[in-house]
């Protein structure tokens, strides 16, 4: 008959094993080519990408613009906000918590640095300073969570309406603009050779530090291990509140880094731009194939689930169709691939 000590060590065990274990394989190659291929089609995300394929090849056929390179760049551009939000989502979703409140930070910041900028400071220790102020809302809302005990939804949803308010107090409900062109605007918002956007280039960047982060890092792995098990996850030493918190701050200080590529970008500030984008953001996780229960999801999935979403609005706009149609679309498809990836689990393919 094993005793109480006995089941506890192995439930330890356990948990080590589990929250120790690599999150989903990112294409590594091992037991020869035709093992690296069945790999690959065992994944998550190779059903969002054949989906995208799929989409790209309709688009295609239905109006030959879509695939010009300044249009792929235009998509590219479109979905960089989406996508450099998402890569926090991802690592928060999978921790098991959401943000709604990354819309209005992400006004938020944007409304702060002009302000700023219009006092005289200079743009990049504007921009720095509203990063540690997004931080700091990150951390509020993961000790509320945490510590408190309020759901993540609830606490979220109300700091949405705080920032939203101060923005517009801030803002004094008008938009900000008439800024003198900086190297600030440039780096951020600017076109390499009037071709290539520089929103891209950031996106890039964001969607391989958190690739790597998530997949190559021991915070990546008690990521995995506290959405998918925290009890298992806390036997084996991980502080899950830490983690959670830790994700907060880091889906806030990436709203606020979107805010500063659309400042730079538009170069001016509107006290209500960002309404809604959590939405997007969350869904282009979900479509992505990252779990909303927590446990499961990569970065590379929601940049997938983000170029799905941005080719499809684009195309729409190529074919003529309605705006009204396009929220429609995008919802019909955020219902598709939550139910595809639920089948896939109770089958456990």
């Amino acid at each position: 008959m094993p005793t109480k000590k006995m089941l506890d060590k192995k439930n330890e065990s356990n948990a080590y094993e589990h929250t120790n274990s690599k999150p989903p394989a990112q294409g590594k190659i091992s037991g020869g080519i035709g093992k690296f291929f069945m790999g690959i089609f065992r994944r998550r995300e190779i059903g969002v990408f054949l989906a995208l394929v799929i989409i790209v090849i309709v688009l295609a056929i239905a109006t030959p613009y879509f695939l010009k390179p300044l249009n792929l760049f235009n998509i590219a551009r479109q979905i960089s906000l989406i996508t450099v939000v998402g890569v926090g989502m991802t690592f928060l979703i999978i921790s098991g918590e959401f943000d709604l409140s990354v819309g209005s930070v992400m006004g938020f910041s944007a409304i702060l640095i002009a302000t700023f900028m219009k006092m005289g400071i200079n743009p990049w220790l504007a921009f720095i300073i509203v990063a540690i102020v997004g931080a700091c809302i990150g951390f509020i809302n993961g000790i509320i969570t945490t510590k408190i005990g309020l759901p993540s939804f609830i606490a979220t949803l109300g700091m949405l309406s705080i920032i939203r308010g101060l923005t517009l107090v801030v803002a004094k409900g008008w938009p900000i603009s008439g800024f003198e062109y900086s190297s600030f605007f440039f780096t951020m918002g600017g076109r390499i050779a009037d071709t290539f956007p520089m929103q891209a280039i950031w996106m890039l960047i964001i969607l391989i530090l958190g690739g790597i982060v998530m997949t190559k890092t021991t915070f990546g792995h008690h990521v995995y291990g506290t959405g998918g098990n925290k009890q298992a996850a806390k036997l084996a030493g991980v502080n899950t509140d830490r983690v959670k918190i830790t994700n907060f701050m880091i889906t806030s200080v990436l709203a606020v880094f979107a805010g500063a590529l659309m400042l730079a970008f538009l170069q001016s500030a509107d006290p209500l731009a960002g309404s809604g984008m959590e939405l997007n953001v969350i869904a282009a996780t979900v479509i992505g194939g990252t779990n909303l229960f927590g446990g499961a999801g990569t970065i590379l999935g929601t940049f997938l689930g983000a170029t799905i979403m941005g080719s499809i609005r684009n195309g729409m706009v190529l074919l003529g169709i309605s705006a009204y149609w396009q929220e429609a679309v995008i919802g019909f498809v955020i219902i598709g691939a939550v139910s595809v990836d639920l089948t896939l689990r109770r089958r456990k393919i």
